[in-house]
């Protein structure tokens, strides 16, 4: 559940924080007081479409959090933020924060991480679920029809939509690989002809791994043959037979040893110096016969590195065709061999998979045939409650009816290739006949704003105990409608309270009534500058805001005792 919103530089709003309580909330007010800017500040911070006009006049940003208690659902939610490598808070609780400047950027984060607005909106789905008088899309798109209907059926539904789901999968990606054949079958014996050449190209070039480096070093070597050979005389020279009259480095160094020796025992450091120089002439004889031994059997070859360049060659050619290493080019070898065995029994396999692919689809179809009887047997359920719900709405004269129709009759005589999908194949469509002698019609072309708020509220109380989302947010439903429906409006209302955290915005009195929490929104004008204020109410100060509502600006005694009526109302009515 929403636990406290903060809002700053939004519309009226210089900075306000309102904190909610479980249960049902509602919000209060004259016209133009700013409700509605509370809701769009809401749907601000759930990753809605922003409008730069929301930000405050001569202020640079528009800021909301919303921090939630993520309560019950705090494993499901946590699972999802896990999806989104967002690490949850320990006690439980969320934070969602959108910030918009003057040149239209969005900052979002979700628990102090930044966070993609679509990332925002995947997260925020799960939480709350705004409905205003303008926002019953779901139920106006007819392609969301199905969703209400399966949420409706529940377990019956889930599992045979899972089962269809994964035989519809793997249906799929034998369809892919048999329109693969035929594809490949078109033009196989060239490509077949094709296929042979580069995988006998490749295989006579005799490709090693990572042999082109070993080469490469090689190359170096022999490239350098003679400028090697000299550096190592010259060393050799100087370090074992010397010049005339120069010594050679190993007898200068024996000679000093030697000379050295003279001395040793008189001091121990002295001795340590000595011990390594000798250390460090039998060393040095160690690398001259290592030298001489090297420079012995070191020789240039042009044979060789004409040899060398050959293969290089070869190589340089075989990534060029093939690929960009050689490892790249023997994986495309065996990828081709694959393609080759697979052209050259493709007929044997193409049988085979059609006859699968026929054998799955008579499966496939038939739970397709299950899936939708249970679909009709909720639609029929639907249809009945959605009336009972109306008729307490005052509607009782409407008609709705759950429209089922699929291809079966089309599909019994072949295969199909479009026509079934992972979801069956069922198109389910909302149709209602408002009043009396008028034909059923698609739900969008025909409902009013006040209809469409009562049906709205009918589903959402028939589905609310299977819908997962904590908290609910209502903008002004209740247009068009007053009198007993707005009672039983209320009454609904209250109703979907009981499970979740309602927020509503409202004009009628008998919902005000019927809240647990109530909050009343005024625009206030002080030193030329207008704000706007939400101030929690007690039981006292809510006899008079409801009165106000059913009266108008002033208050009489008679309206203070309708209000107080209203208020007992609706704690009967809760505890019944």
């Amino acid at each position: 559940m929403i636990r406290e919103i903060s809002i700053q530089n939004i519309a009226l709003i210089d900075e306000l924080t309102i904190s909610f309580d479980s249960g049902f909330n509602v919000l209060t007010g004259e016209t133009g007081a700013g409700k509605s800017i509370i809701i769009d500040a809401v749907n601000l911070a759930l990753g809605e479409r922003a409008d730069r006009e929301l930000i405050k006049t001569g202020k640079d940003y528009a800021r909301v959090e919303i921090l939630f208690d993520l309560g019950k659902n705090q494993e499901r939610i946590n699972r999802i933020l896990s999806d989104y490598g967002i690490s949850p808070e320990e006690d439980g609780c969320l934070l969602l924060m959108r910030e918009l400047n003057n040149q239209g950027r969005n900052l979002c984060k979700v628990n102090g991480r930044l966070v993609t607005l679509s990332m925002l909106r995947g997260i925020s789905r799960h939480l709350v679920d705004v409905h205003g008088q303008h926002q019953h899309q779901s139920l106006l798109n007819p392609e969301s029809h199905i969703e209400f209907l399966d949420r409706l059926g529940a377990k019956d539904v889930k599992e045979i939509k899972n089962e269809l789901a994964q035989t519809w999968s793997s249906w799929q990606k034998i369809k892919k690989e048999i329109d693969k054949i035929k594809e490949l079958n078109r033009d196989s014996e060239r490509r077949k002809d094709i296929l042979r050449y580069q995988i006998d190209e490749i295989t006579k070039a005799e490709l090693k791994p990572s042999e082109e480096e070993i080469i490469q070093k090689e190359r170096a070597i022999l490239y350098n043959a003679e400028r090697i050979a000299n550096i190592i005389n010259n060393a050799y020279k100087a370090l074992y037979t010397g010049e005339t009259q120069i010594p050679s480095v190993l007898d200068s160094l024996a000679e000093i040893v030697s000379t050295l020796y003279d001395i040793q025992g008189f001091d121990e450091e002295l001795d340590v110096i000595i011990n390594r120089l000798e250390s460090f002439q039998f060393d040095l004889e160690d690398a001259v016969r290592e030298l001489r031994a090297y420079r012995d059997r070191f020789e240039y070859d042009p044979t060789r590195l004409a040899s060398l360049d050959a293969r290089l060659d070869t190589i340089l050619t075989m990534k060029r065709k093939y690929g960009e290493t050689i490892e790249d080019i023997l994986k495309l070898r065996d990828e081709m061999e694959s393609e080759l065995d697979m052209l050259e029994n493709s007929q044997e396999r193409l049988k085979t998979l059609e006859e699968e692919y026929a054998k799955m689809y008579k499966i496939i179809l038939q739970k397709c045939r299950n899936l939708s009887a249970i679909r009709r047997k909720w639609a029929k359920f639907l249809e009945k409650r959605l009336t009972e719900e109306l008729n307490d709405l005052n509607m009782s004269k409407t008609v709705f009816k759950v429209s089922i129709s699929n291809p079966d009759k089309a599909m019994a005589e072949e295969i199909p290739i479009q026509g079934i999908t992972a979801n069956g194949y069922d198109k389910v469509e909302f149709l209602i006949s408002p009043n009396p002698g008028e034909p059923l019609k698609p739900l969008a072309k025909i409902i009013s704003g006040g209809e469409m708020s009562r049906l709205m509220l009918a589903f959402k109380n028939i589905i609310g105990d299977l819908d997962e989302i904590p908290t609910m947010i209502f903008d002004e439903i209740d247009v068009g409608i007053s009198g007993r429906t707005a009672q039983k409006t209320a009454e609904k209302i209250g109703s979907i309270s009981r499970n979740k955290q309602v927020i509503c915005v409202t004009h009628l009195p008998q919902i005000a009534a019927m809240a647990d929490c109530h909050f009343v929104i005024e625009k206030v004008i002080s030193e030329k500058h207008t704000r706007t204020l939400v101030t929690r109410l007690n039981l006292e100060d809510r006899k008079a805001e409801i009165a106000r509502m059913i009266g108008g600006s002033s208050l009489t005694q008679l309206s203070l005792d309708h209000a107080g009526e209203l208020i007992e109302a609706a704690l009967s009515f809760k505890k019944a």
